[in-house]
């Protein structure tokens, strides 16, 4: 026979256990609940970076399209990215390739020392005075009467920079993370002209090709929209 003795410790455990249960699971539901809003947090930045030499490119990807469809064949394609020249030269782009389809230059590519060049949408560049295609390098005609590395590209933007000196040297390494960014010497657009369709989720590997710099190939997204998606309408039951 069991004692009253024996029970009584039984009877005070049984609701301490419950408690001890019960305030387990709102600790796993509050953080289930904050991991999953953090899940849907979009990035920051969309695109990818790179760097070739002294230049650095930034935030690099596929425009979304305007239609808001996938990309198909024969598409035109444009891409996005800030090319900054962290050294004491003036450089300049010459080219740019990709398996994906022939990229169309228009615009001034020329990049002087310790400025960034934007590539923007066609209808954003208001700069675009001459077109290239990546076949073959732009001419004296496309970059202006200056050549890279003289001291006419440096006169130029004189009251863009000012007397500020460049934001890295040729003795450091590139940095893709400047705390300041330089001054905008200007912009130009990058189109792509499909070949091949390029849906959403897949990357498409592009190559540019610098006149001091050399190459860098980088894997470029397509980019997200601009606006949220609208919500889905809500249909109430009986109506």
């Amino acid at each position: 026979m069991v004692s009253r003795q024996t029970t009584r410790p039984l009877r005070k455990l049984v609701p301490a256990v419950a408690i001890g249960a019960s305030a387990l699971l709102g600790i796993v539901g509050c953080s289930s609940g904050q991991v999953a809003q953090t899940a849907e947090m979009p990035p920051a930045v969309n695109g990818n970076s790179g760097h070739a030499g002294d230049i650095v490119l930034r935030n690099v990807l596929v425009a979304f399209p305007e239609n808001g469809e996938s990309y198909q064949q024969g598409d035109d394609a444009p891409l996005l990215l800030s090319i900054v020249n962290t050294g004491t030269d003036a450089d300049e782009l010459v080219g740019v390739t990709s398996p994906a389809g022939e990229v169309e230059l228009i615009g001034n590519p020329a990049i002087p020392a310790g400025t960034m060049l934007q590539i923007v949408l066609p209808d954003e560049n208001t700069s675009a005075t001459t077109t290239t295609t990546s076949e073959s390098a732009p001419s004296s005609e496309t970059s202006g009467t200056e050549a890279p590395g003289t001291e006419t590209s440096g006169t130029e933007n004189s009251e863009t920079s000012g007397s500020e000196s460049p934001s890295a040297t040729g003795t450091e390494a590139p940095s893709e993370t400047a705390a300041v960014s330089p001054p905008v010497v200007g912009s130009m657009s990058l189109v792509m002209n499909l070949t091949t369709a390029l849906p959403y989720g897949k990357n498409v590997p592009v190559t540019f090709e610098f006149a001091n710099s050399g190459t860098v190939t980088i894997e470029l997204p397509v980019g997200a929209p601009a606006t949220p998606r609208p919500e889905p309408e809500v249909v109430e039951e009986g109506h």
